[in-house]
């Protein structure tokens, strides 16, 4: 079976991939990672009202309340969008300062996607130590 954010589940999974928040007890509680969902979903809202025009149930925004099988009903394109909007709002909790700049990149990439601009690569890794600098 393919990975495909289609869940609530799957979200709340990959996001804990990207915090690297995968070891029980998390750092980030399944309560505070739904809310920065239920976040990233009203500032998509906000930015492309018309993702969230659906054809039988009218242009709410989706909310949840409990890590399910629900399906979230975002197109496959921006779901990965939405995966580091849900990142950017739990790193902004965060009462560490180096949190700040994860956050900020997680956004930027977040609006990137949303919006249709070029995605900014999200910096990180090891520096190569042997390249010349120009």
């Amino acid at each position: 079976m393919a990975f495909d954010l289609q869940t609530v589940e799957a979200y709340i999974s990959d996001a804990r991939t990207l915090l690297l928040d995968q070891i029980p007890p998390y750092r980030y509680s399944d309560t505070s990672l739904l809310v920065a969902l239920n976040l990233a979903l009203l500032e998509g809202r906000r930015l492309r009202p018309d993702l969230f025009v659906y054809k039988h149930g009218g242009a709410r925004v989706p909310s949840y309340g409990a890590v399910s099988g629900e399906t979230v009903p975002i197109e496959p394109q921006f779901r990965l969008g939405f995966v580091y909007g849900l990142c950017a709002h739990a790193l902004l909790r965060d009462q560490e300062d180096v949190q700040d700049q994860r956050s900020n990149l997680f956004m930027g990439a977040f609006h990137d996607i949303i919006i249709g601009v070029r995605v900014t690569p999200i910096a990180g890794g090891t520096p190569n130590v042997g390249a010349k600098q120009q």
